[in-house]
């Protein structure tokens, strides 16, 4: 015997199961990164693994070293105040490897979050595509071992003037200059005195405007 559903719970059903997404629902080719918008990530607490855990995940391991990040700290914080996020599959799992979230800002893109698996494949991708991004016209602050890697392994451009940098933020900033540590300050150069510090979710950060565009 066929049973009728009613046409509320008709569209219930539907709504869930369409709120039910993974990365893998996508059906792109491996290293296609794909763009996220707000409502693919469901909160759909249902699912253990839908996209938004999936996500967090790859911002939690990103993240280890520094205590997780300091804007998202469960899932249902994706995704946040970011207007870009993209994200791609690199290995033979369904899963997502690596992932970028970032706002425009000034009609240019700021990176912001990150997310990878921990894989050397995973790192390697993330690690490209953020140079790219930054070469290409992106703007990021950064600091501590990404910003070390940007500067010394890449020598992707920093913004060194003060009133530029706020320009760029769109709010002050405290300005240092020379990095804060002489060995540091030293190794970078001229070239890269832009530290500044500002206050990142109740916490006071050093960092640098890096942008190649």
């Amino acid at each position: 015997m066929i049973r009728h559903l009613s046409e509320t719970r008709l569209r219930r059903l539907v709504r869930h199961v369409l709120m039910e997404k993974r990365f893998s629902d996508f059906s792109v080719a491996k290293g296609e990164y794909v763009d996220l918008t707000p409502a693919d990530f469901s909160h759909d607490r249902s699912d253990p693994m839908g996209l938004d855990k999936e996500i967090f995940d790859l911002v939690q391991t990103a993240y280890a070293k520094a205590g997780g990040n300091l804007k998202v700290s469960s899932p249902a914080d994706l995704p946040g105040g970011y207007t870009y996020n993209v994200a791609a599959d690199l290995d033979d799992d369904p899963e997502p490897d690596v992932y970028r979230g970032g706002k425009i800002r000034g009609g240019r893109l700021k990176l912001g979050i990150s997310g990878h698996d921990g894989s050397g494949l995973a790192k390697d991708e993330y690690m490209q595509k953020t140079v790219e991004q930054l070469m290409g016209g992106a703007f990021a602050e950064m600091s501590k071992g990404i910003a070390h890697m940007m500067i010394t392994r890449h020598r992707v451009p920093a913004i060194t003037n003060h009133e530029e940098v706020e320009a760029y933020l769109g709010k002050p900033v405290v300005w240092k200059g020379p990095h804060p540590d002489p060995k540091l300050a030293a190794r970078y150069g001229p070239d890269y005195e832009g530290w500044y510090e500002r206050d990142i979710g109740g916490k006071s950060e050093v960092k640098i405007l890096l942008t190649g565009g």
